[in-house]
């Protein structure tokens, strides 16, 4: 056993203390399962007695101690005696002096050793206090340290103690912080000394497996010794530290990195460390690893960080490809990278976590978006897009309304959106739930993201537009909480429904977060500066001005100064209305708001009742369920424009979050169908079909809008636009057992004719890849407006106004994962959906006259008008007419059009002038040669 020999200061000190007092603990073992242990150490001067003496300890944050383990014997000057749990290793059990079951404890519990009148002579941990200090390794005592008595103050166990890896075991049995003499071994004794190293690279190779693990398995036979320079150390996301080759193979096709499991936060191990360590091969869930949880390794030197890599995308290389290469590595995101934001940080379900996700070059987009659902190219771009993904991880949870990464997160100022290029972050790639990750180990600023489309104040304006028509979800805005004091919705029971936290309100129910939310949606509102709106996601709570339509309607006319430019609201007849007040059954509704000075109402509003599913079905597995499915009823008016007619309607079909009766007869009720179209569609298509319907007697111009949950080349917008039944390859069917108040429509799946032929205008004017929401880092439109061919010819421009979309979820109303997140009123992240606008050019009616010479005399004369005669047609003969109007080739010269005032006569056989007098050309206008004279009616 070796002795070690303490200092002069703490022999003085040692003397001074009574002999029970120089027995301190000396190390401290919280291995894996019972490998537990506790070395007390004589540093007086005379021989130590244990007797009276005991072990205390304090389980999880308690204030008192709870069990107790005696002690007896004697302990000779700088004698060692180790307390272990029974059932630990041999190595552990060979060097202890006493075993024990009751020796049981973790990195959060309180050891103390006790005098007989429960003096505490020494401790660690902190009486009351539950936080880990010891968990997973081993402790041992600095040169010069004493007894701590205090077990209730504060607990460092970096101020007294040098802290080893789990199950280090070689130091017990002696006094120190440097391995015993033939002790109990374990990681205090490992080296590579002798031992055959395997590079880094080797063990990655170029494929997506390392080499060495056969075909078949998931991990390599024998031991690898591996040696390389610590790049991160991570203790949550993945537990262990980072290795990379310091040299590397100069192949870009293998990465020189690699992951060393631990299990847990390695000890002792920091970033720009050479450590050798053993371990086994493997694969795990395609992360290529050295699983050394066996905790054997060695700090060889401290050389310093290595340099970063960039990390650059070849040229015919998928980004999965080029992450492979660097898999393991340590690895820096610049411009050249281009690697751009394709989901904003939020929750990622998969790992249940916050993070952000890039992709190479250019956001992904929704494959149904740019291609039929169903085809080839759609499953092609789907498999292309989970090869476009990288995570960006922080190693632990962040806290809400935190990017660990970027601490200059701000609404207004320092905000993140999708579509910029990040530059400047550096981490480790790592692979878990199928996707690669970037753990990130430094911090970004504002300047990194790189965006070429910002932020801007309002919607664009085009030329010559006279009227805005836009489409707005505003992200269940809703009043009937006790805390806001609307009235209450179709679906509500009471009060106390309503100001439930799962109740018949989907809003806030927090008077803070709505008056935010209401902000923010009208600057919204008022930078659209639209003449007509149609929302969705407004609560049914009624018309009348303790309904969410009037509160909104009522907040967004107060922004504007000049009562022209106020909005009303349409309300259908009280006969279509559930209840009389309610529009459909659903909490919320869509409606339309419209200004008056522009636009008047053509006649009544209709409600266009739209399809419910009533059937039961049996599943894949046999279950049979009832199937009970709603949908929203549309809302569609016409409107006057300059003695045209315009009709809006405006939807909000079924979501694909709910399974319907196809979904689950497929076995598809809980996952996303393979046709990538989400849930409901059938169900959609219903709503389509039955909206095109309600569309197909109206004439004038039309445009139908809102959110139609369905993106732009899925069967509902095609069944909308230009679905042809005879070519199709992939038919389009309607939903089973639909009927519409009552009444049957499909009692089974039956074929869609031809669609309806109307033009999506955003698709019309920015090209398919328009888009106005995100889901799960792809973009596409869910929103739409979609118009006749007579509409087409009014359209100036279309937006989907990307205040929504592209931003973070972060910044909206509710507080319910933000924390102390600063929000703001601006309009950005104001609802998940992006509005679409509209800018449409009605021109005046056309402006037409007629001006008529009337002679009603036996004579020849000269008709004139401003004293011109007409070169072409001089004269106009006895009891005969002739007529002139705007486009008679005599006024245009004379430059006379609409509204002038001329003068008009005659001239009496060429020579005799008989003036008519003034009169402004509008309409009708009759000069009258009578009787040598003229009259003008």
């Amino acid at each position: 056993m070796k002795i070690f020999t303490w200092s002069p200061l703490a022999l003085a000190l040692s003397a001074a203390l009574p002999a029970s007092a120089d027995i301190l603990i000396t190390e401290y073992v919280e291995g894996s399962s019972n490998n537990k242990a506790i070395e007390l150490t004589n540093t007086g001067s005379g021989d130590a007695s244990l007797d009276n003496l005991s072990l205390r300890l304090a389980f999880n944050g308690a204030t008192i101690f709870g069990n107790t383990i005696a002690l007896s014997g004697t302990l000779a000057v700088g004698e060692s005696y180790v307390v272990a749990n029974s059932s630990a290793t041999a190595d552990v059990t060979g060097v202890s002096q006493q075993t024990t079951g009751s020796l049981s404890f973790s990195g959060n519990d309180v050891v103390a050793l006790v005098d007989e009148n429960d003096n505490v002579l020494d401790s660690l941990g902190q009486l009351g206090n539950s936080s880990n200090y010891g968990k997973d390794v081993t402790l041992r005592r600095l040169d010069g340290s004493t007894g701590r008595t205090d077990a209730s103050s504060a607990f460092d166990a970096s101020v007294e103690w040098q802290s080893f890896a789990q199950n280090t075991f070689g130091g017990l049995g002696c006094s120190g912080v440097d391995a015993c003499d033939g002790g109990g071994g374990g990681g205090g004794t490992f080296s590579c000394e002798g031992e055959t190293l395997t590079p880094t690279y080797a063990i990655q190779g170029s494929g997506d497996r390392s080499p060495l693990v056969p075909d078949g398995s998931f991990e390599a036979e024998g031991t690898y010794y591996v040696e390389g320079v610590v790049t991160a150390v991570t203790e949550s996301l993945y537990k262990g530290f980072w290795l990379q080759d310091a040299n590397g193979d100069g192949d870009n096709a293998t990465s020189d990195g690699l992951f060393i499991f631990t299990g847990d936060a390695p000890q002792g191990i920091e970033p720009g460390m050479q450590v050798c360590v053993a371990g086994t091969v493997k694969e795990f869930f395609n992360l290529t690893q050295l699983d050394a949880s066996s905790k054997q390794w060695e700090v060889i030197d401290t050389v310093g960080e290595l340099p970063v890599t960039d990390l650059v995308v070849e040229d015919g290389e998928t980004l999965d490809v080029a992450l492979e290469r660097h898999e393991g590595m340590k690895v820096r995101l610049t411009q050249e990278s281009e690697l751009v934001v394709t989901r904003n940080f939020g929750f990622d379900y998969d790992a249940f976590r916050n993070n952000m996700v890039l992709s190479h070059e250019a956001p992904n987009f929704k494959p149904t978006q740019l291609y039929i659902a169903g085809s080839d190219e759609a499953a092609t771009l789907a498999a292309a897009n989970d090869a476009n993904q990288l995570f960006v991880e922080s190693d632990r949870k962040a806290p809400n309304g935190v990017v660990p990464y970027f601490p200059g997160l701000d609404a207004d100022q320092g905000y993140i959106r999708i579509g910029d290029t990040v530059t400047n972050l550096e981490g480790v790639i790592g692979y878990s739930f199928s996707d690669y990750r970037l753990v990130v180990t430094n911090e970004l600023v504002a300047s990194d993201f790189v965006r070429d489309e910002d932020r801007t104040a309002a919607p664009e304006a085009f030329e010559d537009t006279n009227l805005k028509v836009a489409s707005f979800n505003v992200l269940n805005y809703f009043t009937s909480a006790s805390a806001i004091g609307g009235d209450l919705n179709v679906t509500c029971d009471d009060q106390a429904d309503a100001d439930a936290s799962r109740g018949c309100n989907r809003g806030t129910k927090d008077a803070a977060e709505f008056e935010l939310q209401r902000a923010k949606i009208v600057n919204a509102l008022t930078a659209m500066d639209a003449d007509i709106i149609g929302l969705m996601e407004i609560e049914n709570n009624g018309f009348g001005e303790n309904g969410a339509l009037a509160n909104l309607v009522n907040e967004l006319n107060a922004q504007f100064a000049d009562e022209a430019t106020h909005y009303t609201y349409v309300i259908p007849a009280e006969a279509d209305l559930t209840e009389g007040a309610f529009l459909g059954g659903d909490a919320i509704q869509v409606a339309l708001i419209y200004r008056p000075a522009k636009v008047s109402l053509q006649g009544d509003a209709t409600v266009v009742r739209m399809p419910e599913q009533h059937i039961s079905g049996e599943n894949p597995d046999g279950e049979t369920r009832q199937l009970d499915k709603f949908q929203r009823d549309s809302l569609l008016q016409t409107f006057a424009v300059k003695d045209q007619s315009l009709s809006i309607a405006v939807s909000h079909f079924k979501s694909k979050g709910s399974g319907c009766y196809e979904d689950w007869v497929a076995g598809e009720f809980d996952d996303d169908p393979t046709d990538l179209q989400g849930r409901c569609n059938e169900f959609r298509v219903s709503a389509a079909e039955t909206l095109g319907k309600a569309l197909a007697d109206i004439g004038g111009d039309i445009i139908a809008l809102g959110d139609f949950n369905a993106y732009g080349q899925e069967d509902p917008m095609r069944v909308m636009t230009d679905y042809d039944a005879n070519t199709a390859e992939r038919k389009i069917v309607t939903a089973a057992g639909t009927s519409i108040a009552g009444e049957t429509l499909d009692e089974t799946a039956r074929e869609v004719g031809d669609g309806f032929g109307y033009i999506n205008l955003a698709s019309y004017k920015l090209g398919d890849e328009a888009f106005s929401y995100t889901f799960d880092g792809e973009l596409g439109s869910l929103d739409h407006a979609v118009g006749n061919a007579s509409v087409l010819e009014k359209v100036a421009g279309v937006e989907d106004w990307h205040i929504n979309s592209v931003e973070s979820t972060l910044f909206e109303y509710s507080g319910r994962f933000t924390g102390d997140l600063v929000k703001s009123t601006n309009p950005y992240s104001s609802s998940d959906h992006d509005p679409v606008i509209v800018s449409l050019y009605y021109p005046d009616k056309p402006q037409k006259f007629k001006l008529r010479f009337k002679n009603k005399s036996i004579f020849w004369v000269q008709p004139t008008v401003n004293g011109y005669v007409d070169k072409d047609r001089p004269w106009l003969r006895w009891k005969t007419n002739r007529k002139y109007t705007q486009k008679s080739d005599f006024l245009k010269d004379l430059g006379v059009s609409y509204g002038d005032t001329v003068e008009l006569g005659y001239r009496l056989w060429g020579i005799i002038d008989i003036p008519c007098g003034e009169v402004a050309l509008e309409k009708n206008t009759r000069a009258v040669f009578k009787r040598f004279q003229c009259k003008i009616k």
